[in-house]
């Protein structure tokens, strides 16, 4: 045998391609299968370098996949149509073999002298990549090579093949896993924000969307969608709560179309919409949430892509899910407002009828005392007698009363609430009145802007506990309160110099109120000892400005 080739015997050919043949059975991991085999086919036929391309046929060009002899960094990503030797290929689809400087659109940076041979990946009639070799000899390439680089073109399609079906059913299984555990959330007591964050956080994590959105028509205002719900890198990089119209950008058209939109080229779709401070998508879906037709939102996620027709459905399923979950919601947060409404008025006939009553008879008795008092005070005294009997069965009414009213299964337990100067103010007046007086006090706030009122309601709350606690358990000198607000969190911190908590912490009502509180609210709790003595206990909330 005469030429390069002569440096590769049968024996060695046939064992590389062995090798291949033996990979592709074995291994169903695309890119180093792919590394391997362009290494063997360049040793084959005594190339110097080689490439190979993957075919997108969602943006008609081909994405390097695997290279060797050359630096990945040093190829452009890419190839189009007529761009080199791939493009070349890739424009006619057929076996190119030519000096680089020959070809018609050479790319800039490649060796004009250098030898070159471009052979399509064909699998079924249609193209699915291209393998490129490169030598500085001008006869490495004769009949012989072209037949063994074709051979391996061969297989190498057959890898394709076999690892894009693995591929498809991996999407399949990954799929299934997202619409079972998003089912399974469902079905737990979540409230409705959490369970979308859930599933936000389940869609981004199963399938690695780059982003995940889901937006809710504001039921105050129809012509806006609100975000406030997100997973991926719009989670880590957008805090704040956005506001949209709803024609705005490709959620808007999924709106108004009641149907999905797929755009695997936002660069050339106008209506695409990028968040601010968020570097740019490449492709986008957005699934309506639809209830008999009416609009409740959008499942939008974006990244790299392209999606596909398995990424519509699975989604459209996952939409169908979520529109349940609101929709379920909306009829508990209904009939939670009938519980409270028809309790206000078990409460208010109550009182009509019971304490009004008694203290509609303690004011008669009370004008009466005084002439009965001065013209029989043995009567005086019994009056008196029963005045009091009557001010201690009201109290009594009351208290029980009271009880109902703060049992935890209430709707909304009613208690002191925060006064119209909002959590700092509140908080620092309710601490003043409750502490003794003897306790130095020290309060702070950073950065404070109102909050939603259930997180107020909460941190004020915890601060009072603490605070009580620190004070009947721990003796201590000083108590310092801290309220801090940072782009994601609301932060509250009570400190002592007391004697500190035991090693072993009872979790007594108190501390379980706390932590419920917290946990209802997506929040923490930490404590610790405090050097050189007491205790510092921090409680944390993700920040939810109040709107306007």
């Amino acid at each position: 045998m005469n030429g390069p080739l002569a440096t590769h015997g049968l024996d060695e050919q046939f064992e590389l391609l062995s090798q291949i043949v033996g990979d592709i059975s074995g291994e169903l991991a695309l890119e180093p299968l792919l590394e391997r085999t362009v290494e063997r086919a360049t040793r084959a036929v005594g190339a110097d370098d080689g490439i190979i391309g993957l075919y997108s046929p969602a943006h008609h060009h081909f994405i390097t996949a695997a290279t060797y002899g050359r630096p990945m960094q040093s190829l452009n990503p890419q190839i189009y149509p007529g761009q080199g030797l791939a493009g070349r290929v890739l424009e006619t689809h057929a076996t190119v073999l030519s000096r680089y400087g020959d070809l018609p659109n050479p790319l800039e940076g490649e060796p004009a002298d250098k030898m070159f041979l471009g052979v399509p990946i064909q699998k079924r009639g249609e193209l699915i990549g291209v393998f490129c070799l490169g030598s500085w000899r001008s006869d490495c390439f004769n009949e012989r090579a072209l037949e063994l680089v074709e051979l391996f073109a061969r297989h190498v399609a057959i890898a394709i093949d076999n690892a894009r079906r693995y591929s498809e059913e991996q999407k399949r299984a990954q799929r299934f896993a997202l619409i079972a555990s998003v089912s399974g959330l469902s079905t737990s007591d979540l409230d409705i924000e959490a369970f979308l964050q859930q599933s936000a956080d389940a869609i981004h994590e199963i399938l690695a969307y780059t982003s995940v959105d889901i937006p809710l028509i504001d039921p105050l205002n129809p012509e806006v969608m609100v975000v406030r719900v997100r997973g991926g890198e719009h989670k880590r990089q957008v805090f704040r709560e956005r506001r949209l119209p709803i024609t705005a950008g490709i959620m808007g058209a999924a709106l108004h179309e009641r149907r999905a939109q797929l755009v695997n080229d936002v660069r050339r779709d106008p209506r695409y919409v990028v968040p601010p401070g968020v570097r740019p998508a490449r492709a986008e879906l957005a699934v309506p949430l639809l209830h008999q037709d009416e609009a409740l939102g959008v499942l939008n996620v974006e990244g790299e892509g392209p999606f596909d027709e398995l990424d519509v459905a699975s989604l459209g399923i996952v939409a169908e899910k979520l529109s349940l979950a609101i929709v379920k919601a909306r009829l508990q947060a209904q009939n939670r407002k009938i519980a409270i409404f028809e309790e206000r008025q078990r409460l208010s006939r109550d009182l009509h009828d019971n304490v009004t009553q008694i203290l509609s008879s303690m004011s008669l008795i009370a004008q009466s005392m005084q002439g009965a008092w001065r013209s029989d005070p043995a009567e005086g005294e019994r009056l008196a007698a029963r005045l009091a009997e009557l001010s201690q069965l009201a109290l009594s009414e009351l208290r029980g009363m009271l009880r109902e009213l703060t049992r935890e299964d209430h709707p909304h337990p009613p208690g002191a609430t925060k006064e119209a100067q909002g959590l700092p103010e509140s908080l620092q007046k309710l601490l003043r009145v409750m502490l003794p007086m003897h306790l130095h006090f020290e309060f702070s706030v950073v950065g404070y802007q109102p909050q939603a009122e259930a997180h107020e309601e909460a941190i004020l709350r915890i601060c009072q506990e603490a605070a009580s606690n620190a004070v009947r358990h721990a003796a201590p000198q000083r108590i310092d309160v801290s309220i801090e607000l940072t782009e994601t969190s609301l932060c509250a911190i009570v400190a002592d110099d007391g004697c500190g908590m035991p090693e072993q912490i009872e979790r007594g009502m108190g501390l379980n109120n706390m932590r419920k509180r917290l946990q209802e609210l997506g929040g923490s709790l930490f404590i610790a000892k405090r050097r050189p003595a007491g205790t510092r206990l921090k409680a944390k909330l993700p920040r939810r400005d109040r709107q306007p």
